[in-house]
Order: structure tokens, then sequence, then C-alpha cells
């Protein structure tokens, strides 16, 4: 294993859930909603195109919630406009008192699959998303924008980049506030996270594993060893946030708060 980057102590990381947008969207509002009130900090909903929207979801759970951070993650600036995704965002982050988190990532086959849609120039479509909807957000002119009368006010919302390639990772610690890993094996984690602080050592992480009854594969953990796992990568790395995948709202499981109920328990041990 790579030696980790020593890095100042913080209290514990941020501890939260991801969730795919595979059930229906007021169930996933409920899900929000639980974790905020089993003491989590912050919720990510997946952007897979023509599935349920994130934003519309995390912005009802805003008028429902005061605390939990409320995280697009990821979505793609291929499939939406970088300077309208920036302008949704912002709104959410509005209605939510500034607790929104804008996650930007190429996308997978999920999300651009249906639409034909290939990832070609994956670091340039990223470099100039964030250069775009820092612009929107910030209310200023630049990356081919000028702000018009009716722009909304600049917010500050935090631009994370999901992804595992050593050329968009590199990119995102230039540019981004933080990175989301998700679903990585341990040592994807040590090489990625070991190369990003090498090249900015305050760069945000947020180191999230996958789990469900079986464990199905070398990035997914079962259940009673998911804390285990998250456990070992808080220690190594001092991430400001972990969190876990409920990958099995992928497969049409209808009972989200109760996994989130059961993500929260293994959760509290972490850290």
């Amino acid at each position: 294993m790579t030696d980790p980057v020593v890095q100042p102590l913080i209290d514990r990381p941020r501890r939260g859930i991801w969730m795919f947008p595979g059930v229906a969207a007021a169930a996933l509002v409920d899900a929000v909603v639980a974790a905020e009130e089993l003491g989590l900090d912050e919720v990510w909903i997946a952007d897979e195109g023509v599935a349920r929207e994130p934003v519309p979801v995390l912005a009802a759970a805003a008028m429902a919630t005061t605390r939990i951070r409320l995280g697009v993650g990821i979505t793609s600036p291929l499939l939406r406009h970088p300077g309208a995704l920036a302008a949704t965002v912002n709104t959410l982050d509005e209605l939510s008192d500034g607790r929104a988190v804008l996650g930007l990532g190429v996308g997978g086959h999920l999300a651009l699959g249906p639409f034909g849609l290939g990832t070609e120039r994956p670091v340039g479509v990223l470099a100039d998303a964030i250069d775009t909807a820092r612009a929107v957000l910030g209310r200023q002119p630049g990356a081919g924008y000028d702000p018009p009368p009716h722009a909304a006010p600049a917010r500050h919302v935090p631009i994370w980049v999901g992804g595992r390639g050593p050329q968009v990772t590199a990119m995102a610690a230039r540019r981004a506030d933080g990175v989301f890993l998700s679903g990585c094996t341990h040592e994807q984690v040590d090489r990625i996270v070991s190369d990003v602080r090498a090249r900015r050592a305050d760069i945000g992480f947020a180191l999230y594993h996958s789990a469900d009854r079986s464990g199905r594969d070398s990035s997914t953990a079962s259940w009673d060893r998911v804390g285990e796992e998250l456990e070992l990568l808080a220690t190594d790395w001092r991430p400001d946030a972990v969190g876990i995948n409920l990958v099995e709202l992928a497969d049409g499981d209808s009972r989200p708060v109760e996994l989130v109920s059961r993500a929260a328990a293994v959760l509290v041990a972490v850290g």
C-alpha cells in the first residue's frame, strides 16, 4: 500500500449515503429526511439520465430538512449544459440555505448509452464544464458566458468531481473543491488519493464504499464487512467524508428508508 500523505487530523469525517434513483421520488425524499433524522451529514443522489431526476428530489428534501448536505452525485455535462446545470444547483442551494453540492463527472453507460453519447475528451469536457459552472454560480463573465440582468445572485456552491482516471483526478486537483470516489477497491483509493494529494494537499475527499447483501464483486462489500472497509479507509486517509452506496436501489429495492437506517447504524462507528 502507498504510504498516506500526512494530513491534519479532523474530529471525524462526515458520514453519508449515495442513492441510485431507482425507486419512487417520494421514497427518495423520505430516505433523505430519514438520513438527517438518523444523524448523517450528507446525501448524494446519482444522475442516471432518464431515471428520477436528482435535483427535484433534493429540492423537495431541502424543504423537509435543515442540516444535511445535498449532493448531485454525479451529473454529466454531456447530458446537460453546465451553465443551465449551475443555475439549477444555484436554485437548490438557495432553497436549502447553502447546503447544495454539485458533483460533475463524465458519466457512465446508464446515463449516456440511451442517447448514443460517448466520452471523448473527458478531461477537457469536465474542465470546461467547471469553468462555465463557476462563472454562472459566481455571476461573473467567463468561459463564454456574460451574465444577463436576470441572472440569479451569486452563490458559493462547492464543485466536486467524480472519477477514477488519472487525468480526470489530476484535473480535479487543479480545479475542483473535492473528489468523490465511489465503489473503488482499496488499491484504487490508495493510488488516487496519494496522487491527488501530492498535487494539492488541501483538496476535499469523499470515500464511499458500495454495500449489498452479498458483496457482488471486488468493489462491493457485504453489509457485515462494509464498516470494516470504511474504517480502514478513514484511518489511512482521513477523508472529509465516508459513506455507503446503497446499490440495492439500482435493483429496484423499494425500502430506501430501511437501507438508510442500516447504513446509519454502520457509519456511526466509522472514523
